[in-house]
């Protein structure tokens, strides 16, 4: 009943008295009142009906934003720890979310898209492309079905270029310019999927950041790399402990460091151990090459790099504290063998004291660490 029925209707009662009550001067019949009755009655049918009819319903009973972000961050985790029972549970229940209807166009396109996400983490790229096209179909501009479109993208070029088209026409972008960092980490743009990185994991939730955590710091040791890295040195650029052989084999693959020592020959890195620790480079000649590497170590191995050879820059600090009993660095003890190169490699800028006194020598290094050393010693005149 519009609003101009129930005016007039309101004005007809309102001019005439109410039912059952007796005006000034003459009786109403007993009818009159009975119709009055019917009339109110009538109108307020007729107006609860139409009222009924106009209601819509914009949230669907479970199916909440609350519930979708929640199910969005248990998807993100699962793609840093992969959980097959959890991911069963979560498709299961976007499955029951998505057959339910509402009126929100946003919130079917998020529901698709996760469900999508989901399939995918599965390894069912045809039913994530499915779920995909019911996301954009439903909405253009959700941020989450531009990031599974990026993800269904095996190519790691069109990947970017779908990426920075989708960081102009959604209507979020930070999860896009993360997995944007993570796509230039794979091309090798060392520098620019820092910068993504760094613009975007403050801005998200704490599940997206220990997603790409990792990532963000590979390219933050990387970032002065010129191109991608080789792969035979990728492998040992994590951040675990790098072995003496990782030291040899990220030299000769991401700098010139060791040209002076093989003359350009095409040595492998198997043979080039065997020599460098001939030539005194590691202070235990009988440890293999597996041996995960100590700072002390990773300071003798570029000492030597650096010096080629030079006797006098390899004892330049046992010649300038002869005669002394205290180290200027207390955990490394005058006539070690690493006091040199201890010495040498943290008054050149190529390695710190991380406490500001001490060397802690035998902390183990890890491959990004040493990416960053190496890099730093590469600068060395």
């Amino acid at each position: 009943m519009t609003a101009l029925n129930w005016t007039l209707a309101a004005s007809a009662i309102a001019s005439r008295p109410a039912c059952g009550q007796r005006p000034t001067g003459r009786r109403r019949p007993l009818a009159t009142v009975a119709r009055c009755a019917i009339l109110l009655a009538g109108l307020l049918a007729v107006g609860c009906a139409t009222i009924q009819t106009d209601i819509v319903y914009d949230t669907v009973p479970g199916q909440s934003s609350q519930e979708l972000e929640t199910i969005e961050l248990q998807l993100v985790q699962l793609r840093a720890v992969p959980d097959m029972a959890l991911l069963a549970s979560l498709r299961a229940r976007l499955q029951e979310l998505n057959r339910l209807d509402h009126s929100d166009p946003l919130l079917q396109a998020r529901g698709r898209a996760l469900a999508a996400e989901a399939a995918l983490l599965a390894g069912n790229r045809r039913e994530a492309q499915a779920q995909l096209d019911g996301a954009t179909a439903a909405y253009a501009g959700d941020e989450l079905s531009a990031l599974v479109a990026a993800r269904l993208e095996l190519d790691p070029a069109a990947r970017i270029v779908l990426l920075q088209a989708a960081l102009t026409s959604s209507d979020t972008a930070w999860r896009l310019r993360a997995e944007l960092g993570a796509s230039l980490l794979e091309a090798g743009r060392y520098r620019e999927a820092l910068a993504a990185f760094d613009a975007a994991l403050p801005r998200l939730p704490a599940e997206y950041g220990q997603l790409h955590q990792a990532g963000r710091d590979r390219a933050y040791a990387l970032r002065d790399s010129e191109g991608a890295v080789q792969a035979a040195a990728a492998s040992h650029l994590t951040p675990q402990p790098i072995s003496y052989l990782g030291l040899i084999v990220v030299v000769q693959q991401e700098s010139n460091l060791l040209e002076w020592f093989t003359g350009g020959a095409p040595w492998s890195p198997g043979v080039i151990f065997e020599r460098a620790k001939a030539a005194g480079w590691f202070a235990d000649g009988s440890l293999p090459a597996g041996t995960p590497a100590t700072r002390a170590d990773v300071a003798l191995f570029i000492w030597n790099l650096i010096a080629r050879g030079q006797s006098n820059m390899l004892r330049k600090y046992s010649t300038r504290y002869a005669g002394r009993t205290a180290s200027p660095v207390p955990d490394v003890a005058i006539g070690s063998p690493w006091f040199d190169a201890v010495l040498g490699v943290v008054e050149e800028d190529i390695m710190t004291l991380p406490d500001g006194r001490n060397f802690q020598p035998e902390t183990p290094v890890s491959g990004l660490e040493f990416f960053g050393i190496m890099t730093a010693a590469a600068g060395y005149r």
